[in-house]
């Protein structure tokens, strides 16, 4: 190193959208279980959370939403890009960027937000 100069560049900001499926048990009530559940994903997914070149364990996600009382079983959980318009203009593939259950941040400085975790989180019930 010839000089002590440092560069500091902004991170890219990649928002992404949750989707998910869950399986109730029967004594539970199933919108109960659904809200606790999208409840506990807006926690995880907090601003305050996620840091610059983070990547995201979706296996992780899995034992989160599993550990909410009242889920027997997490059919699947996708994450997507939400680019454009209210959201940020970067597009990024996040099938493409996800490997061994963790999604990858780009090479470049870089940091997921769940923008409007009530929109941007979607959940469901389903049966066996």
């Amino acid at each position: 190193m010839l000089t002590d100069a440092v560069e500091i560049r902004d991170a890219f900001v990649v928002n992404i959208g949750v989707q998910f499926e869950i399986v109730s048990l029967p004594n539970y009530q199933s919108r109960e279980v659904l809200l606790n559940c999208t409840s506990e994903l807006k926690k995880y997914f907090a601003k305050d959370k996620l840091t610059v070149n983070q990547p995201i364990n979706i296996s992780a996600v899995y034992t989160a939403l599993d550990r909410v009382k009242g889920v027997q079983t997490v059919k699947s959980l996708t994450l997507t890009n939400k680019a454009g318009g209210r959201y940020s203009s970067f597009g990024y593939d996040t099938k493409g960027a996800t490997k061994n259950n963790v999604l990858y941040p780009s090479y470049d400085p870089c940091c997921f937000e769940v923008k409007y975790p009530n929109q941007d989180i979607e959940g469901r019930v389903t049966t066996i």
